[in-house]
């Protein structure tokens, strides 16, 4: 990309004679520069949509919302998120950002967490189809462990590939 300057169209980065280093950009006795010339990462360009300030990835729309928000006004609290007012998940202008609260998808471990919630301890219950690889059933653990918080559950796997979920106890609050 050039840009106009002055008539005549210019690149947009430093030219090698204009380009000062100083002794703590240079390696000695190797002439090996430790300042790149260019952004070695991908950056997201803004465009203006009325008063939104728009980036095409709504991913990174989220990330930047977030920033913004961290930089004006501290930080987001716990279980909440910073969203955009007009419900167009690309804009990052500040004005139309507001926080929310962090709304759970119901998924399958909340639900196991409950079950184990009502248990006594010592009680326990099979999950049927957690898969027999390792794998399957260290991700099946983390997401109950995740999701249990104050109760301490030990999950044991079962040759028909099921998984045995016990209640051993209960975390103090902290």
């Amino acid at each position: 990309m050039l840009w106009r300057g002055g008539g005549g169209l210019t690149s947009p980065f430093p030219s090698e004679s204009s380009t000062t280093f100083s002794a703590l950009d240079t390696i000695p006795r190797e002439g090996i520069r430790a300042r790149p010339q260019f952004a070695m990462g991908e950056f997201s360009p803004t465009t203006r949509n009325g008063d939104c300030e728009e980036i095409a990835n709504s991913s990174t729309a989220y990330g930047r919302r977030r920033r913004n928000w961290v930089d004006s006004h501290g930080s987001v609290p716990a279980r909440q998120v910073v969203d955009a007012s007009w419900s167009n998940q690309h804009c990052i202008a500040l004005q139309h950002s507001y926080l929310r609260p962090r709304v759970e998808q119901p998924r399958k471990y909340p639900k196991i967490a409950k079950r184990v919630h009502r248990l006594k301890i010592g009680q326990h219950f099979d999950v049927p189809d957690v898969g027999t690889d390792e794998r399957s059933r260290n991700r099946f653990r983390s997401g109950l462990y995740a999701a249990a918080r104050l109760d301490k559950v030990s999950v044991r796997g079962q040759p028909d590939g099921s998984v045995r979920v016990t209640k051993v106890g209960r975390w103090s609050g902290v």
